[in-house]
């Protein structure tokens, strides 16, 4: 399964949600970074060794590969990161992303595999460069975060992707993750009313805990345990409605 992940505007947690469910996917998973604005992994990881990850090793080595041969292996440019979790590291400069041209199609297609790919594909806009991996995904998950402004965004966002996809053959499962303070779950069930009220069959998949200090101790700038955090407890229920595998209370 290729599962995307992407924000309908700003930074609603699109990158925290994509490392924090490679990380405790139930089955054999990786994680790629394609978000064309630029890589946050880079910084925030190390490879097992220690040190720092290889920036000339990932999204950018990939694309060279599958320009000259299209069967070419992903793992050939993946970095094992601390922890053991294989990861398609993203874009050193914004730039690279334009560079890549039409290579983004070919990058999907390396993508989809025998094992499956959490890919944070960022922010989607029509001409986004990481447009072509989300929308050849099997399931792409929107992230919001409750508010007015970014439910009306949301809606938007969704009614042109539905439209973007409505004469494929092929076309990604659609889903909404909401990311919220845990005490407010329940507002997935009133963003479902809202999105079923303005005529959009898409489903929201669950909720993700807004955790700063999980967020924090994940992206490696605080020591903390995060096993029983709410942030990876959350994230445990979702990836076993995603899979069918697993989960806890």
């Amino acid at each position: 399964m290729l599962l995307s992940i992407a924000s309908a505007k700003g930074s609603p947690g699109a990158t925290t949600a994509a490392h924090v469910l490679a990380a405790i996917w139930p089955r054999d998973v990786r994680l790629a970074e394609l978000d064309p604005a630029g890589s946050d992994l880079m910084y925030r990881l190390r490879a097992q060794s220690g040190q720092p990850v290889d920036s000339s090793r990932g999204l950018v080595s990939l694309a060279a590969a599958v320009r000259r041969e299209s069967a070419t292996s992903l793992e050939d440019h993946l970095t094992v990161v601390d922890g053991g979790l294989e990861v398609l590291i993203g874009l050193a400069r914004p730039d690279q992303a334009a560079a890549i041209g039409s290579g983004w199609s070919a990058v999907a297609q390396s993508l989809r595999g025998t094992v499956d790919v959490i890919a944070d594909v960022g922010r989607l806009t029509p001409g986004a460069p990481s447009l072509a991996v989300a929308l050849a995904s099997d399931r792409l998950l929107l992230v919001a975060r409750p508010g007015v402004d970014h439910y009306g965004h949301l809606r938007e966002r969704l009614r042109w992707i539905l439209e973007e996809t409505a004469h494929r053959a092929e076309r990604p499962e659609l889903g909404v993750l909401l990311v919220v303070p845990w005490k407010e779950r329940h507002e997935a069930d009133a963003l479902s009313r809202l999105l079923h009220s303005g005529g959009l069959d898409v489903p929201v998949v669950g909720v993700l805990a807004h955790d700063d200090d999980a967020a924090d101790s994940l992206a490696g700038r605080r020591p903390r345990p995060l096993g029983r955090t709410l942030l990876v407890r959350s994230a445990r229920n979702l990836a076993a409605g995603l899979t069918g595998v697993g989960g806890q209370r």
